[in-house]
């Protein structure tokens, strides 16, 4: 029997362990004899300029999702293993992605809050600013487990770098940009957000979609599951059985499935396993509205108080004695 919270998200895990920082020391050799005329006094090297304000490192590229934000679209194309996406597959995709945040927009709505995400807005992905195409020189596995390589990570990472230095975020007003990377094979769809902890690590956010949805017999990936991770870059925690994220407990989970059921962060599937495509049937919830920046509070703080914690739009590691489930894939952010 088909387990429905494996779609959902398993979060970012030890970022700090994809990459490591040593310091550069660097040793300055004194001549044999001193010189006799004296020296110029050393001018005070000053110190750097921080890449990104102290605000930027708590939250990543992608903040608040009540903040304007520019969502790039990337189609994938792996050609070295013939994994390419053709014109209806990225019209699909584009449609879909449509779907979601339409569907952001009225659930934040219904907490009256506004939604302002920037996106390609054509029928087919035309818009050559917000929708782009790359081939890839690293291959992409997929899969139920998702594990891509550290290399694939690492160049979507240099992806994210240079895509957004070309970004035009000043054309539409916005501060905050995120990456929606659409893969060409069949996987579980996951999402890298950024950590308060990882500082200027990691600073670019995005999510990874599968073409094909790996535990449904190979059909596309449905719209709910490009909400759910389009949710992740903005700071909703995955609630299902399971979950990485240190305040999701076995209780809260319980919780969540006795009051709120169709709550998306909780599973994206419909009650009998399968996917919809016409539409997107969930909820945001008071809780995962609460941890979005939706509301500024929920009813479970009183029976959670680790809640209470909770910065919204902040992911946190948990605490250091926590060590990471022995399957969890080091890196992750959505499963």
């Amino acid at each position: 029997m088909k387990h429905f919270y494996k779609k959902v998200a398993a979060v970012l895990l030890t970022a700090a362990l994809l990459c490591g920082c040593s310091a550069r020391v660097t040793v300055q050799r004194l001549p044999a004899e001193l010189p006799r005329a004296e020296s110029p006094a050393a001018t005070p090297t000053p110190e750097p300029t921080p890449t990104f304000t102290e605000e930027q490192k708590a939250y990543g590229s992608a903040a608040l999702l009540t903040d304007d934000t520019v969502l790039v679209n990337v189609f994938l194309n792996d050609a070295a293993h013939g994994e390419t996406w053709d014109a209806e597959g990225r019209a699909d995709a584009v449609r879909r992605t449509q779907m979601a945040v339409d569907w952001i927009t009225e659930q934040a709505e219904k907490y009256d809050a506004s939604v302002d995400l920037i996106f390609d807005r054509s029928e087919d992905g035309s818009d050559a600013t917000l929708t782009r195409s790359y081939l890839l020189q690293n291959a992409v596995r997929g899969g139920e487990n998702s594990t891509e390589s550290a290399a694939f990570l690492d160049e979507m990472d240099t992806l994210c770098e240079s895509l957004a230095a070309d970004s035009r975020l000043a054309a539409y007003g916005a501060k905050h940009i995120a990456f929606l990377f659409f893969l060409p094979v069949s996987g579980t769809s996951f999402t890298m957000a950024h950590y308060a902890d990882d500082g200027e690590n990691f600073y670019y956010e995005y999510s990874c979609l599968y073409r094909h949805d790996a535990y449904t017999d190979g059909e596309d990936e449905s719209p709910a599951t490009y909400a759910h991770e389009i949710l992740h870059l903005f700071g909703a925690p995955d609630l299902y059985e399971g979950s990485s994220d240190a305040y999701v407990d076995d209780a809260l989970t319980a919780y969540m499935e006795a009051l709120y059921p169709d709550d998306i962060m909780l599973s994206t599937y419909e009650a009998d396993g399968t996917s919809r495509f016409d539409a997107i049937t969930k909820e945001i919830s008071p809780l995962t509205a609460y941890c979005l920046g939706l509301t500024d509070t929920c009813e479970a703080l009183e029976q959670f108080p680790a809640l209470a914690e909770v910065e919204p739009g902040v992911f946190r590691q948990g605490s250091e004695d926590e060590a990471p489930a022995e399957d969890a894939w080091l890196g992750a952010v959505a499963v």
